[in-house]
């Protein structure tokens, strides 16, 4: 017993003075913590304190930009060169890599390398009005090859490069109209939604079956359309789809990036659920039926 009570004497002297050494600098605005007896090194916390309250709103560093997904249309597409084999390498590719390069290089030494994601094609038409594609980095022209495939250098890299993967030139030309056409009539069709989402919502961009083409331009306020659920089954939709009049809007399309072809769009406003094949039409006031 008396051992016992030793015992727990000298734990109760050691608990005491850790907590002393702990707890008592806290006193004068710090905290101390010893690492261990045999280590001098002590670690010194100092609290700050907030003299004024904090603010009743948080600005935002920077406006969200939405950003459009890389459209490589038809014309391109059949011109395109392709990743046909990887010499002494292995089937994934990245940076610094060389490849043998298949196609005409039109006098062209320097390449995005993109893959193609998802096929767009007019609903209504059957058009092919290109693809929507994944840019995974940039290669140089190393050697222009005579009746065989050409040598390329990978200089840039996001993603793994494999064979079937497109080159397409560097300074493509992407219509972008800044031009606001009031009054221009739309009836356009949503075909795609970026992320391969099922549904769009608000702050969606989605992509529409009309571009420059059409008189389409960067700026556009378009309202959007959902097709009500009974009429979604396969040749029920025609007539509902016939005239906007009796249709109520489901949100709005700020149209932000126009192709040839395709435009892409941002969501607002929206108070239904979109998804491929709802409408996107100019606003009441100034939509003519074609």
């Amino acid at each position: 017993m008396p051992r016992f009570v030793a015992f727990l004497g000298r734990f109760l002297k050691n608990f005491i003075i850790a907590a002393m050494l702990l707890l008592l600098p806290g006193l004068s605005g710090a905290v101390a913590a010893v690492v261990s007896e045999a280590d001098e090194a002590v670690t010194q916390l100092i609290p700050a304190v907030r003299r004024g309250a904090l603010p009743q709103t948080v600005q935002r560093a920077q406006q969200i930009r939405p950003v459009a997904p890389l459209l490589i249309d038809a014309m391109q597409l059949r011109h395109a060169l392709r990743i046909v084999a990887t010499p002494g390498r292995p089937a994934l590719m990245s940076k610094g890599d060389r490849v043998a390069v298949a196609g005409d290089l039109h006098g062209i030494i320097e390449f995005r390398i993109v893959r193609a994601s998802l096929k767009l094609l007019d609903p209504l038409s059957g058009e092919h009005l290109g693809d929507e594609a994944i840019a995974l980095g940039k290669a140089v022209l190393q050697r222009e090859g005579t009746g065989r495939a050409h040598s390329f250098i990978i200089t840039a890299s996001t993603q793994e490069i494999m064979p079937g993967d497109l080159l397409i030139p560097v300074a493509a030309p992407a219509a972008n109209s800044a031009a606001i056409r009031h009054g221009a009539a739309v009836n356009a069709r949503i075909i795609s939604i970026a992320g391969g989402a099922t549904h769009a919502a608000q702050d969606h961009v989605i992509g529409i079956n009309k571009g420059a083409r059409d008189n389409v331009a960067a700026g556009m306020s378009l309202a959007l359309i959902a097709t009500p659920a009974a009429h979604r089954v396969a040749g029920k939709d025609s007539q509902q789809q016939a005239s906007g009049s009796s249709e109520n809007e489901s949100g709005r399309l700020l149209i932000f990036h126009v192709y040839d072809s395709v435009s892409y769009g941002l969501v607002t406003g929206a108070v239904d659920a979109l998804q491929v094949g709802d409408k996107a039409l100019a606003p009441s006031t100034e939509y003519t039926p074609h």
